[in-house]
């Protein structure tokens, strides 16, 4: 994606007068854009630590070669690499502040087409109490639901907004004291634990 459509995306995304629907769209749009060039750093990452593999059957003669590639591997695009993380944890931190406002605004199941949640997932969804934003994007991630199905690791642009968020949150808090409670409630109360979500 051109630089030029960021940032109009980008300033979508920001507009107070664009509706909640609008913005979301724009925000989903741009951390797709940023999760796939994460996963372009990532492959690029790959390729040179396959091509080390590939050498390492010649050592010692190719130790030169071998630790070259390496520490290319570890050091490439790592300045992009993090201000991506950056960037989507602040897209995360946005969104979970702002999920019961999404929730409500939209409704269950607009919100649910617009993150194209599929039907089975959606129905079993809509039968708990409560269950919003952040129970069908982060907890239970039914974003983009019928693309990965059967997969155990969740996926979906705003999924990983959030889950880097999160990560970001940790990081600069540490774990709380009481973070094996959060963790259960997570698991147990499923819709109703998005409210417990400790930001």
């Amino acid at each position: 994606m051109k630089a030029e459509h960021l940032y109009l995306l980008a300033d979508i995304s920001s507009r107070p007068t664009a509706s909640a629907r609008t913005r979301l769209i724009a925000i989903r749009r741009l951390c797709r854009a940023f999760t796939q060039e994460l996963e372009a750093i990532d492959a690029e990452r790959r390729a040179l630590r396959r091509q080390a593999g590939r050498l390492r059957v010649f050592l010692p003669f190719t130790g030169l070669a071998v630790s070259d590639l390496e520490q290319q591997a570890s050091t490439c695009r790592r300045d992009a690499r993090h201000d991506l993380h950056l960037a989507l944890a602040s897209f995360g931190r946005r969104l979970m502040r702002e999920r019961q406002r999404i929730s409500e605004t939209l409704g269950f199941d607009d919100l649910c087409d617009l993150l194209n949640v599929n039907p089975v997932h959606r129905g079993a969804l809509c039968r708990r109490a409560g269950a919003g934003f952040a129970e069908i994007v982060f907890i239970e991630g039914l974003e983009d639901s019928a693309e990965h199905q059967g997969t155990d690791w969740k996926d979906g642009p705003l999924f990983n907004a959030c889950y880097y968020a999160m990560i970001g949150f940790l990081r600069e808090r540490g774990l709380p004291p009481d973070f094996g409670r959060y963790c259960t409630k997570l698991r147990e109360a499923g819709s109703e634990a998005g409210r417990a979500l400790p930001y």
